[in-house]
């Protein structure tokens, strides 16, 4: 890839993990920034970005025209709404414009595995759109295709609650004991790791990078945030692992995958349920993007002092 790469970003908007990879590739000279949107947006980007707007409906011939000259493209889109399957638009006029590289909206778990899969339809989506990336990168030879999988941002998972680690109500329902240790990262890394994807595409082609910070469990997350703010949580009942995502399925087959609270319930478990690996160093999941480059270091206790700082 050339020196100064020409990088658009789809799904930029909002303050998830798009807005983290756009403020990266702004910050980094190594990039020629753009963001896809829909016209109807009301999202606003730096000056120093190009806004590249697209009909609503995004037809076939205007990304293509918007994505030519581009080096990659970068997924950011959510689950809502239906909004990971227009990732399959993007591709294919991605293919047709001479797009070299494109990155799935992954930021998460390993979709390869079939248990993951088997787990919640968040998974079963972006698998479908791995596997489709997998067939046209076979076809086309000058296209290729890199996932990132980093789990959880801590920062982002503890001031929303989403764990069962509430930060302002000190409390925490531990499931299976606390105690097993899964991958985290935080957005400000994951973004990070994208960039170096970018800066190594022959190490990073065709394949999921794995990635990870650390890892902890809720038993050492919660000692740290009680070190830290000086409070001792409150331990509410125990989440048995199992009975959680049994109760979850049968939410999900009786909305026909519709129950949003169910699906969410189902990731929360992949976090903390050891069986579903995702702990990716002590699996041994490969090739682990620290191997290939150098990564700033991040700690649990530096997580926890931003967030209760507020400062993340």
């Amino acid at each position: 890839m050339p020196e100064q790469q020409k990088i658009t970003v789809f799904g930029a908007g909002g303050d998830n993990i798009g807005r983290f990879i756009l403020d990266a590739l702004v910050a980094d000279p190594a990039f020629e920034v753009a963001v896809l949107s829909r016209r109807s947006s009301k999202s606003q980007y730096p000056s120093s970005v190009m806004d590249l707007r697209v009909s609503d409906d995004l037809p076939h011939a205007e990304l293509v025209d918007l994505l030519k000259g581009q080096h990659a493209v970068i997924s950011a889109v959510g689950y809502a709404g239906g909004a990971l399957d227009i990732q399959y638009k993007v591709i294919d006029a991605a293919i047709e414009a001479g797009v070299a590289r494109f990155f799935p909206s992954e930021y998460a778990f390993d979709y390869a595995d079939p248990l993951t899969t088997w787990l919640s339809p968040v998974f079963a989506s972006k698998t479908r759109v791995a596997e489709y990336l997998e067939e046209k990168a076979k076809g086309h030879p000058e296209f290729s295709w890199t996932g990132v999988a980093c789990v959880v941002w801590l920062e982002w998972a503890l001031e929303t609650k989403f764990l069962d680690i509430d930060p302002t109500a000190h409390t925490v329902s531990y499931w299976d004991g606390g105690n097993h240790a899964p991958t985290f990262t935080t957005l400000q890394y994951a973004a990070h790791a994208v960039l170096e994807c970018l800066k190594h595409p022959k190490q990073t082609a065709n394949l999921r990078v794995y990635v990870e910070a650390f890892s902890a469990t809720q038993q050492e997350i919660v000692a740290e945030l009680e070190a830290q703010q000086g409070v001792k949580y409150k331990v509410l009942d125990p989440v048995n692992g199992s009975e959680a995502v049994a109760e979850a399925h049968k939410r999900l087959n009786e909305s026909e995958n519709q129950d949003r609270q169910a699906a969410l319930r189902t990731i929360v478990a992949e976090v903390w349920v050891a069986k579903y690996g995702a702990n990716f160093i002590a699996r041994g999941k490969k090739p682990h993007l620290e191997d290939l480059v150098q990564m700033p270091k991040v700690t649990l206790q530096d997580v926890v002092k931003k967030v209760v700082k507020g400062s993340w």
